[in-house]
């Protein structure tokens, strides 16, 4: 027998908590169960709670609920059953002995949910939106993994693919019969369609910017020079004391980033050491750090000290920074050696003037910082990596479909766009290998 066949088994929940959820699944699944749980009923109705204990070697070790659940109505299509258990780690460890030696063995991560593909009980796309869902950090996040979870992105690939076909269809017919001579009906009837389904692709491509941020958030980071209160701001932003801060500059020798919500939307803080020549090898590397963060950045909140006003050093910094950036005049409650209308010449957007020791430019400087909207309207967003570049590469041939109308026989054609049907089938799964498959469900936690 397989593993694929196997009966198996994991916690569901994380550790420490009042109840932990064990799951099993396969054909042995409900054997597995009655050997460990013992109860007064002898009804196993599906999807109901039962009451009894758990018992292992002839002991009872816990007090537990179990739940039955019958193929195909269950989450992996077959046989399946939970042990809800005290939160305990001895108790867990005890359920979990039990039912290693009744027949079933621990589960590989994410092998649940590739049951549940492989069973027909999702696709692909669906699939990897489970792990978005789990991972999701605000409600945003959690709303765009549930569209694809609920099969918004199948559909919307799946609509590309058949436009795809059609147009595929059309082209072959044209190859069939040559003696019809066809071809410019082929190219006023097949073009059109490819040209939308490249354009569609396309359109959802583009949400990956914002699809992306929804998941992993918003990344915004602070940098500047050393002693502008850059760790003061921090802290003043996140309404909190969680970086280090003093009179002395270098203070900071490593980023340091936290998390808050700004309408529904996660945002990454992020502290970083200031930006200077330094003979001190920490110091250096907390540079370097900073260095990195900003590679990575979707908005830098330049930090200058507005009492000092713009030095040369500030301008060096800015120069390096080339992205979207706020320009953050710090430590005004000492009164700002230059206004508004200096720095903007200087640095080329209005500045926010902010005390980070009296709080003042809080609530205007967090109305900046904007993530890009999203709409509960929109149909689905793209928010895994893996997709957006099958999306790139499957456009990438429809564009060579549509070149090799005029310069290439018809045959050269249909060799894009078949190219192109396959790639998107990657997403959904239905073209996808199983090297392909395995590395999704690698990246699963255990239990899911």
């Amino acid at each position: 027998m397989g593993r694929d066949e196997d009966t198996i088994f994991a916690p569901s929940t994380p550790g420490g908590g009042a109840i932990s959820v064990i799951r099993i699944s396969g054909n042995d699944a409900h054997r597995v169960l009655d050997a460990v749980f013992k109860r007064t009923s002898k009804e196993k109705e599906h999807a109901r709670l039962y009451h009894g204990f758990l018992e292992h070697a002839g002991m009872r070790v816990d007090e537990v609920m179990a739940v039955y659940f019958y193929a195909p109505r269950s989450y992996t299509g077959e046989d399946m059953g939970e042990i809800h258990c005290h939160g305990s780690r001895m108790g867990l460890l005890a359920a979990m002995r039990a039912l290693s030696e009744n027949g079933a063995r621990l589960a590989d991560p994410g092998e649940f949910t590739k049951r549940a593909y492989l069973a027909g009980k999702m696709d692909l796309s669906a699939a990897g939106a489970v792990m978005d869902l789990i991972n999701a950090s605000s409600e945003a996040g959690a709303n765009a993994a549930l569209k694809q979870l609920s099969g918004g992105l199948f559909d919307k690939i799946t609509s590309i693919q058949e436009r795809i076909t059609d147009a595929l269809a059309i082209i072959e017919a044209g190859i069939e019969y040559p003696e019809e001579d066809l071809e410019a009906d082929i190219r006023k009837d097949a073009l059109p369609l490819i040209i939308s389904a490249k354009e569609d692709i396309k359109k959802l491509a583009a949400t990956f910017e914002s699809g992306r941020m929804l998941i992993e958030g918003y990344s915004v980071v602070i940098a500047g020079r050393p002693n502008v209160g850059k760790s003061s701001l921090f802290n003043m932003l996140l309404g909190k004391d969680r970086a280090i801060v003093t009179h002395i500059p270098g203070t900071t020798r490593d980023s340091l980033d936290d998390r808050l919500m700004l309408d529904g939307a996660l945002v990454r803080l992020v502290d970083t050491a200031g930006m200077r020549e330094s003979s001190d090898a920490v110091e250096r590397l907390g540079v370097a750090r900073t260095e990195e963060a900003l590679k990575s950045a979707d908005l830098v909140l330049f930090v200058t000290d507005a009492s000092e006003g713009v030095t040369e050093a500030d301008r060096e910094i800015f120069r390096g920074l080339g992205k979207n950036v706020i320009i953050v005049q710090n430590k005004c409650d000492l009164g700002a050696k230059a206004g508004a209308g200096e720095i903007k010449s200087e640095f080329g957007a209005e500045p926010v003037f902010t005390s980070a020791l009296t709080g003042e430019g809080r609530e205007t400087l967090l109305k900046k910082i904007s993530p890009p909207a999203y709409s509960e309207a929109e149909d689905v967003v793209i928010t895994n990596e893996r997709h957006y570049g099958i999306l790139d590469a499957a456009r990438k041939s429809l564009d060579s479909a549509i070149g090799a109308f005029d310069t290439a026989d018809l045959d050269c054609v249909t060799i894009d766009i078949k190219e192109a049907w396959d790639k998107l089938g990657e997403i959904t799964g239905v073209t996808a290998t199983a090297e392909i498959i395995n590395e999704i469900f690698d990246k699963f936690c255990l239990g899911k």
